[in-house]
Parts: C-alpha cells; structure tokens; sequence
C-alpha cells in the first residue's frame, strides 16, 4: 500500500476513536450531571431522620412496653449512655466512673500498676454496679414502697373483692457492694452468724432492710397454725363417705 494511502487510513481511524470518546463523554455527562465543570448541579436531597434506640425509654418501659424504642432524629449510644449514667454518679457496665478512680472510692483491688503503666486488671475478675448513688438510690425506693395511685386504688378494689392485694412494693436488692473478699463466709450463705464473726466484719446487710418481707410481720408466731386447724382443713379435704 501506497504511504500516502496509509496515513490516509490512520488519520480516519484516528478521527472514528476520537468521535467514540467525544459521544461516550457527552452520554457520561448527561447521565451524570455536575460531573464536569460548568454542568448542572444535582438536585439538593432531603435529609433522612435517623432511627435510634431510646435507652431511656426501654428502662422507663414508656407505653408498658421494655423492649427497643425507637424515636427519629434522637439515639443514645454506649457512650453516652455511660457519660449520662456518670453524670449522676451511677456506674455503668459494674465498672466505677473515672471520677471514682480519681477519688479512690471504692475501687480497691481494680487498678493494677506494673511500673510507670496502669491496668485495670481487677476488672476482669470482678466488678459491681453498687456504690453510694446506687445504695441511696434503693434506700429511697425501700422507704417510698408502693406509690402509684392507680396501684394503690387497684389495692382497694382487689381486698374487698378477694381478700388480697394485687401490687406489692418493688423489689430492692439486697446486695451493697461492700463485701471485702471475694468468697462468701458460711455466715452470709446462711444468714446465720451467731458469733457475729462476719457480719459487720466482712458481710454487710443492708441498712434499708427487706421491703418484701414486711408483709410477714406479725404472722409466725408461736402456734399461729393451730393443730385444730390443720386437723379441720385436712378433713375437709377429704371426699365424703357413702
């Protein structure tokens, strides 16, 4: 083939690829708009509301319910969950706040240091959600009892109709935290310590006392069952001869 012909050839090839690309471009920029400068912008999107869990929600059991709440645009984490728990001096996770580790308040046995480095290895081995906010806090919940008014007029209506409450106040653990060692003695296993060798020692009752037992005061007493009464409600029990 002549030279004349081929770079002929070659220019028209040339030509062929660089409309290819020039149509390929323009199809892109269409599609795609502000790609290039000087194109059309996008239209502005609305922003979509966020779906969080209300933490606060599921320990208030808001609408009777305690399992996830969700709300739009509003969401707790982890963090600052625990940042809200510290902020009223409330351990989260059984772990002290930081405030506590500065203070040493009741974090005997937790901080570890190896030299210049501080490791809170005692964590891994044991920890509580008890500390003086907590223990407060039960001690005003044992002394309030029961006292929604809605429970309480509920109350009302249950004894004269079966002869029995309905609600009974909530329930107050009773563990303090202020336990000195790691195993329990056979005093607070039992809650028998005739020689006072544990308690006060190194088992601590709490002070705010066992709000379900109340109801049982005044009823064991000596012969409080007679065995008249145990001998009627056995016979009556009993199916009728013929």
């Amino acid at each position: 083939m002549p030279l004349a012909e081929k770079r002929k050839s070659k220019a028209s090839a040339l030509k062929r690829a660089g409309l290819t690309l020039g149509l390929a471009a323009a199809a892109w920029e269409l599609t795609t708009p502000g790609a290039f400068v000087g194109g059309r912008a996008a239209a502005p999107q609305p922003l979509t509301a966020m779906r969080g869990y209300r933490l606060d929600w599921m320990l208030e059991k808001r609408n009777g319910e305690e399992g996830l709440q969700t709300a739009d645009g509003w969401w707790v984490g982890e963090v600052g969950f625990e940042k809200a728990q510290a902020a009223q001096g409330l351990r989260y996770r059984m772990r002290p706040t930081s405030q506590e580790y500065q203070e040493g308040k009741e974090v005997d046995g937790l901080m570890w240091q190896f030299g210049p480095l501080k490791i809170k290895l005692g964590e891994i081995f044991g920890g509580t959600g008890n500390n003086e906010k907590l223990r407060e806090l039960k001690r005003k919940i044992a002394a309030e009892g029961l006292s929604d008014p809605k429970k309480l007029e509920e109350n009302e209506y249950w004894l004269n109709r079966y002869g029995h409450k309905r609600w009974e106040a909530p329930y107050v653990d009773q563990s303090t935290g202020l336990n000195k060692q790691l195993l329990r003695g056979l005093g607070a296993w039992s809650g028998c310590d005739p020689l006072k060798e544990e308690r006060g020692v190194t088992w601590f009752e709490a002070d705010y006392g066992k709000p379900w037992l109340k109801k049982y005061v005044g009823t064991k007493l000596p012969g409080f069952v007679t065995q008249e009464q145990l001998k009627k409600e056995y016979n009556d029990g009993k199916l009728l001869n013929k």
